[in-house]
């Protein structure tokens, strides 16, 4: 039996529990789920299987979830793997005296470690307030202050910028001791934030809405190879393709979808006709502000799912949408946010600045200096074996929560259709009974 028979199975098994709970006709849900044709990624399934055993509010629920109960406790998850990534056979080795106090130091051009042009964006504006930690010392917002000011330090790093060449010069900020290489890189990467709440939740509505890049004023051909970049890691999430390469198909859309974010005004296919979407840097400044806290109403799942679900009646309440189309289009749009929180999770590990920044440091440790970094896209190929690994450790971490999320309502589906195959068998096994018991005389 084939994989796509397999997943059908399950369906078909749903609907026939479902039918003897509710005494109805059973339910052809076998061939309408794309996911059923998918090989390799799982999560579409589960999506899918969630909808027929829930219904469509189970997605806003499980998007509502993921911004909270997941994300809040998945930072030590993902140091760990960071740090699993980057030991190397040099780690007892001392830090290099090029690295250490008065050495020359790592260079590094900004543009190699910021895909997303996000240093081109000052902490203080309306965009980078959402794209920044303000609060709390982070590799990023010190990064900015010195690109501003000529240097800061960042934990265990110093960091100098070279106006003129536009680099990052990268030294270790121990004192008096020197560690090792090894140690040296735990200190760093326990130092990092890999997710910051606020900055994750406007990534992913950033990815549907293109509100701050429309706010960065970017240009198309910096949103494309940013785009580009997302997709080559998407392509390693849902089909495990590590070719590393964008069919002229992709290309293509990929291009289309830049000028529509820089635009501020996405259309998406939704089954139901296209609908454009669009959300004002105000309105995700709002939604940001309600849901990105770590204490009261912003560790609410429900709370949480019901804003995002009023954020996106907001932002397609101008494209024409009918009553009947509204459910389809919630759904479009809860799987698509699902979707893009492992995107953004991935990138976290893959393609953000301090990932960047840590892939210039360790290879220059094993090449007399010289960081191995170039084009973002190019080193995607170049770390292929660390980038693979890292996107695995995140695929595990989300499948494993939604897995866990699905199966607690398929108990519940279970728990009616149990009692009710007992019931049936008690009165059966209670009929041969009788039937075996001689009569009274």
């Amino acid at each position: 039996m084939s994989l796509s028979d397999d997943k059908k199975n399950i369906f078909t098994t749903i609907g026939s529990y479902t039918s003897v709970i509710q005494a109805t006709k059973l339910p052809d849900t076998t061939n309408i789920f794309p996911s059923i044709n998918n090989k390799s990624d799982i999560v579409p399934l589960l999506l899918d299987i969630l909808k027929v055993v829930v219904g469509s509010d189970a997605l806003q629920e499980l998007t509502g979830t993921l911004f909270t109960n997941f994300i809040d406790k998945i930072e030590p998850d993902l140091k760990s793997a960071l740090k699993n990534q980057v030991i190397q056979y040099n780690s007892n080795d001392n830090l290099p005296s090029y690295f250490t106090s008065g050495g020359t130091g790592i260079r590094v051009k900004v543009k190699d470690i910021d895909i997303s042009g996000k240093f081109k964006t000052s902490p203080i504006s309306q965009a980078g307030q959402l794209l920044y930690n303000n609060i709390t010392p982070n590799f990023d917002s010190s990064v900015y202050d010195a690109i501003k000011n000529g240097n800061a330090d960042f934990g265990v790093l110093h960091m100098v910028h070279n106006t003129t060449t536009n680099e990052l010069i990268f030294t270790a900020n121990i004192t008096p001791d020197t560690p090792n290489i090894g140690t040296w890189l735990n200190k760093h990467i326990d130092n990092l934030t890999i997710i910051d709440k606020k900055e994750f939740i406007t990534n992913v509505m950033n990815m549907i809405y293109g509100t701050i890049t429309n706010a960065q004023n970017k240009t198309v051909n910096d949103t494309y190879q940013e785009l580009v970049a997302n997709q080559l890691i998407q392509q390693l999430i849902s089909n495990n393709d590590d070719s590393f390469e964008i069919s002229p198909e992709n290309n293509a859309a990929l291009l289309m979808r830049a000028e529509e974010m820089i635009n501020g005004i996405v259309n998406y296919d939704m089954g139901c006709g296209v609908i454009a979407s669009s959300l004002p840097l105000s309105g995700l400044t709002n939604l940001i502000g309600n849901i990105s806290g770590t204490t009261g109403q912003a560790t609410d799942p429900n709370y949480v799912g019901n804003q995002i679900n009023n954020t996106i009646n907001q932002s397609t309440s101008n494209s024409g949408v009918t009553t009947a189309n509204k459910e389809s289009i919630k759904d479009g749009f809860f799987q698509k946010l699902i979707n893009l929180i492992t995107q953004i999770l991935a990138n976290a590990l893959t393609t953000n600045p301090q990932i960047r920044a840590i892939l210039a440091i360790a290879s220059a440790f094993q090449n007399l200096g010289i960081p191995k970094i170039s084009q973002p896209i190019d080193d995607l190929k170049n770390f292929k074996t660390l980038i693979k690994c890292n996107v695995a450790a995140i695929i595990k971490l989300i499948v494993e929560f939604i897995y866990a999320f699905v199966i607690k309502f398929l108990i519940k589906l279970l728990k009616p259709v149990i009692l009710e195959i007992i019931k049936e068998k008690t009165n059966q096994y209670a009929g041969l009974i009788q039937s075996l018991t001689p009569a009274k005389t």
